[in-house]
């Protein structure tokens, strides 16, 4: 029997990837991060020469907040693991625009999700719009916006 542990942040293929056949309302398998300390200072490869704000409590406190915080790009790169994940390489073509609402900080676990909102057609291909989201352990929605992607 194995008995080694995996990595629950580790990447997964999703189940249901984009098809023209994806109907106005689904709703992406999300993908859940937990973001710890270490993945911060880890994420710029900064710690400990570069210290600030997002990897550093002195500092952060120095600038009014108990705790650092999470670089907003950290977060949106789990959006971008997402939109890879469902579009593959019909991401290549697509768009994004988020606009950050709430801060993140460490030990918060994100989850991101994406809904299709509507459908177009495109030559011989179909584009597939989403509204997507980042979310925190408490249902509370960090970065907003949308996103499309082509599929043939």
């Amino acid at each position: 029997m194995d008995t080694r542990q995996t990595d629950p942040t580790a990447f997964k293929p999703m189940k249901i990837i984009a098809g023209k056949d994806i109907e106005v309302g689904f709703q992406l398998e999300p993908i859940t991060k937990k973001v710890t300390l270490d993945k911060m200072r880890l994420y710029r490869s900064q710690w400990p020469r570069f210290r600030n704000w997002h990897n550093d409590y002195t500092i952060a406190q120095e600038w009014g907040v108990d705790q650092p915080l999470v670089f907003a790009s950290q977060i949106m790169e789990y959006l971008g693991e997402l939109l890879i994940k469902f579009f593959g390489a019909g991401y290549l073509g697509g768009t994004l625009s988020l606009a950050i609402i709430r801060s993140a900080w460490p030990d918060d676990v994100i989850t991101v999700k994406g809904t299709v909102r509507e459908k177009a057609v495109e030559g011989n291909v179909v584009r597939l719009y989403l509204d997507v989201w980042c979310e925190n352990q408490h249902g509370e929605k960090l970065i907003v916006g949308t996103a499309s992607g082509l599929v043939s």
